[in-house]
């Protein structure tokens, strides 16, 4: 017994004819373009016709968004800094006075960048105190606290240690925010040594912010001995290891504002002195 075919056989016209209605009816006007030529289409000359115009098609867009899309450069708003009283090792309690000179000179180089916008220390120790409490020391978490207590983005804050040969120092540039990444400087040597490192290590947080190096550091180059007097007076006015004194150094701030007022409004609150007042 043998089982026929379900529809007839036709001929090889029939066939052709078949497979033209078919084209029509599915393909529309571009296939019946390509039949007027004699073209025979079949499916994969179709499948290949329709992938290269979609590829072309794909490139073309991506050219256009990529021209669309060029980065526009724009300038960055100055970032703002909150300066922090630098970590002494409680063994070396003749150092002590280095914790308030560290600022000041931080202070003088920062200065100079205009993509810096610092904190004046008069307003940012109040806050400073309170959170080294009794250890007057700062961990990277109280110094962020300080930083964004008064709204800035970054708060420097630094440690003296004994080395081998002098002293060492650690300059941690910390963010307010955790989602960030904190940036160190590091140098040894003698006092003096390490604090000419001070514009060595601003100029390298500048970078880390792709922000413009300072080129012209001498007008901020001091000795860091130079400033003990000046420190010692500040640790008074704010009374960081000694108890607290304010308004009571006139002749330090007199004698700071005939030199470098900028410096004597940066360190001491102008409401308090009245050569600062006069001065306006």
């Amino acid at each position: 017994m043998s089982f026929g075919s379900i529809h007839s056989p036709i001929g090889a016209r029939g066939e052709k004819q078949e497979m033209l209605n078919c084209f029509k009816r599915r393909c529309g006007g571009r296939t019946r373009a390509l039949l007027r030529f004699g073209i025979e289409v079949t499916r994969p000359i179709l499948f290949l016709i329709t992938a290269s115009a979609i590829v072309v098609l794909v490139l073309v867009s991506q050219s256009g968004c990529a021209k669309k899309s060029k980065a526009v450069i724009t300038a960055a708003s100055p970032v703002r800094l909150v300066l922090l009283p630098f970590n002494v090792s409680s063994e070396k309690a003749e150092l002590r006075w280095t914790a308030m000179a560290a600022p000041i000179l931080m202070a003088k180089v920062s200065s100079l960048s205009q993509d810096f916008e610092v904190v004046p220390l008069w307003q940012s120790m109040p806050a400073a105190v309170e959170a080294a409490g009794a250890s007057r020391s700062f961990t990277a978490e109280s110094a962020a606290t300080v930083a964004s207590y008064m709204t800035a983005k970054w708060a420097i804050l630094g440690e003296f240690s004994p080395a081998k040969r002098g002293i060492s120092i650690i300059i941690d540039f910390i963010p307010a925010k955790a989602s960030m990444v904190p940036f160190r400087y590091m140098r040894s040597g003698k006092l003096d040594s390490v604090g000419s490192g001070f514009p060595e290590a601003i100029n390298q947080f500048l970078g880390y912010l792709v922000a413009k190096p300072i080129v012209n550091t001498k007008r901020a180059q001091q000795s860091f001995t130079s400033l003990q007097t000046l420190a010692e007076a500040l640790d008074r006015e704010y009374g960081w290891f000694v108890d607290a004194e304010p308004g009571k150094a006139q002749d330090v701030v007199s004698n700071l504002a005939r030199s470098d007022e900028h410096l004597a409004r940066f360190l001491f609150n102008p409401s308090l002195y009245p050569v600062m007042a006069e001065a306006k």
